[in-house]
């Protein structure tokens, strides 16, 4: 009858057929159970498929940069032959590529090899008397107190400077006078240029005069080029320089080195003038 409560034995009759209707479709108690769950998952899964792609692209990098060669980057690299590739000893081989001989070209190695060994033979060469006749005589004519230097393209004839002039003085003394009349038959057959440098030791010198090195050694220069130009030499031909101290020819610190660093130096330039 309507509104008559079930009897305790039909209301377990009827739990036990839903309790075994929900156990024959468990998707749908799910479903059930969890309202939206399944749906929110699924809308979620491509991330997992993303994932998965990016990684392997990143692997395939990784596997073509282990491949890769170093030098493909580097706009020098060259690339070798098939003969230096194929043979096992690549060292062994020269690729005709790369190497300048079998081009006809000469071999930069050795080249400078050549220029390095011969430098000093090519200097005595462009020098005024390159032979060493020439050097010897020219030595041979030069008087007492003057030495003769080669340098490329130049000989040097080194005068002391107590010969020339007084200390801390820039006045030519009688004996100075006398050795440039001796130099001067030499210094008018030569058809270069000659420079006149001044040179002193590294001891400073303050005075009216002279208030350092610069002013002595250039004043000494200018001295020597007045001399010879009164004496008929072309002053076309002739520079005076001052050099004070910063040419040494022998070291400072000690009196014997000072004194060889002060001198006058007639150089016998290559160049015309």
């Amino acid at each position: 009858m309507p509104g008559r409560p079930y009897p305790t034995s039909d209301r377990a009759a009827l739990q036990a057929e839903m309790d075994a209707h929900a156990a024959t479709r468990p998707d749908q108690a799910f479903l059930g159970s969890y309202p939206g769950e399944r749906q929110r998952d699924d809308e979620h899964a491509w991330v997992l498929t993303y994932l998965d792609v990016l990684t392997l692209v990143i692997v395939i990098f990784v596997i073509m940069l282990t491949f890769m060669d170093p030098r493909d980057d580097d706009p020098r690299a060259v690339s070798a032959s098939p003969i230096a590739l194929a043979h096992p000893d690549r060292s062994a081989l020269v690729d005709p590529l790369v190497h300048p001989s079998l081009l006809g070209l000469p071999d930069v190695t050795d080249a400078q090899e050549a220029e390095d060994g011969g430098a000093r033979q090519d200097a005595l060469e462009d020098a005024p008397g390159h032979t060493a006749e020439d050097i010897t005589e020219l030595r041979a004519r030069t008087p007492q107190g003057v030495d003769v230097v080669e340098q490329p393209g130049r000989l040097e004839l080194r005068i002391r400077d107590d010969i020339l002039f007084a200390t801390a003085q820039a006045a030519l003394r009688t004996d100075g006078e006398q050795l440039l009349q001796e130099l001067l038959p030499i210094l008018e057959e030569h058809p270069g240029v000659i420079t006149v440098e001044g040179h002193t030791d590294a001891l400073p010198i303050a005075t009216e005069r002279f208030p350092s090195n610069w002013e002595l050694s250039a004043a000494r220069a200018s001295g020597v080029v007045r001399y010879l130009v009164a004496n008929d030499l072309s002053p076309a031909k002739l520079r005076a320089v001052g050099r004070a101290d910063t040419l040494p020819v022998a070291a400072n610190d000690h009196p014997q080195g000072r004194a060889e660093n002060r001198r006058v130096s007639l150089i016998l330039e290559s160049e015309a003038p």
